[in-house]
């Protein structure tokens, strides 16, 4: 019982050192080896039993833990970043747009890659101005002004014989041999129903200056200068406006008639209408043309009485009356066409009649 008892005294000792021992430090100071070791064992143990640190050391060991497994997971998102990447960086297939300045100083355009044709934005071709190109086959897009001049073969222009003038009768000229150049050509050959209108004109004597044009399938025609500007807007471009062109030498023509002299007779008193008209031409009708040069006017050939009310007795020659009637005796009438047929005819009725000339080319 003495040895329990003491053993249990023992016991008691030994833990109240255990609580009250100083530090581990100081114990290892002071050299005690044998105890300080179990107290720090017991000590260790009792604060890692404490719950508190032990709780305390299981969060900081989960962020850890999650930063691994976060790394881990971010690997197949890098990888499929990357993908995306290189669809972003691979090359667009064509068609795409591009910018291009080597044009010129100060000029862009844009252009479209492609297969032709395409369509190409220019503002390189004037100072300011801009067209819209379309690439494709020049036959589609080529304009016939760019193309090259059509060559007229002067050899087989038809020439006429000369005639010299006549009393209200102007002749026809032969055409110059030595160094002779015509101030225009005309390669277009005219419609087949025009080659007649023009006849009157073919080397026709002018009595003021005039210009020699050499028109395909016509021949020689001879241009007033006063009118040269009028004639040649009509005919030199892409498609000729012959009408236009016959319609200047007539009124030409009849010009002219002022100093050659116009002849008159009164209508005889056996003569019969073949037409007389109701409407009164307009001031316009007579501002544009006039029946003033053919009221009773004597022609070189047959031709017939019509009366025009304000106007008077007009003559028109048999040839071309139902040409004129068509225009006159509309509803209403159209006086400036049916006039025009009358200043046409009367640019072939004062010029010499000749035939073509087999010994001379031109």
């Amino acid at each position: 019982m003495k040895t329990l008892s003491i053993l249990s005294v023992s016991a008691a000792a030994l833990a109240a050192l255990a609580l009250f021992d100083p530090a581990p430090a100081d114990a290892r100071g002071r050299s005690m080896s044998f105890s300080s070791p179990r107290a720090s064992m017991a000590r260790s143990v009792t604060r890692s039993s404490n719950k508190p640190s032990f709780r305390s050391a299981v969060k900081v060991s989960k962020p850890a833990m999650t930063l691994r497994r976060s790394v881990v997971q971010d690997k197949p998102r890098f990888k499929q970043i990357a993908k995306v990447d290189t669809k972003v960086l691979k090359k667009s297939t064509p068609p795409a747009f591009a910018q291009r300045s080597s044009l010129g100083a100060n000029k862009t355009a844009m252009l479209k890659k492609g297969t032709t044709p395409t369509l190409v934005q220019k503002s390189t071709l004037n100072p300011g101005k801009t067209a819209l190109l379309k690439k494709g086959t020049p036959s589609g897009f080529v304009h016939q002004s760019s193309l090259k001049p059509a060559k007229l073969n002067f050899a087989k222009l038809p020439v006429h014989k000369a005639v010299a003038d006549k009393a209200h009768i102007v002749g026809r000229l032969a055409v110059p041999k030595s160094n002779f150049k015509p101030k225009l050509i005309l390669a277009h050959a005219p419609r087949a129903d025009l080659n007649p209108r023009f006849k009157p004109f073919v080397q026709r004597h002018w009595k003021k200056a005039f210009f020699w044009v050499a028109l395909a399938g016509v021949g020689y025609v001879t241009v007033p200068e006063l009118y040269y500007d009028r004639f040649y807007r009509c005919s030199n471009a892409d498609n000729p406006d012959y009408d236009q062109c016959v319609s200047i030498l007539s009124y030409a023509a009849l010009e002219e008639e002022e100093l050659i002299g116009r002849v008159r007779k009164p209508m005889p008193s056996t003569a019969a209408y073949r037409y007389t008209a109701t409407v009164v031409p307009s001031q316009e009708a007579k501002e544009t043309c006039s029946f003033e040069p053919f009221v009773e006017r004597q022609w070189n050939r047959s031709f017939v009485w019509v009366q025009i009310p304000e106007t008077g007795n007009v003559t028109v020659p048999e040839d071309v009356y139902d040409r004129f009637y068509g225009k006159a005796g509309g509803e209403p009438p159209n006086y400036p066409a049916a006039c025009k047929v009358l200043v046409e005819a009367a640019a072939a009725d004062t010029v010499a009649t000749t035939g073509p000339d087999l010994n001379t080319q031109g």
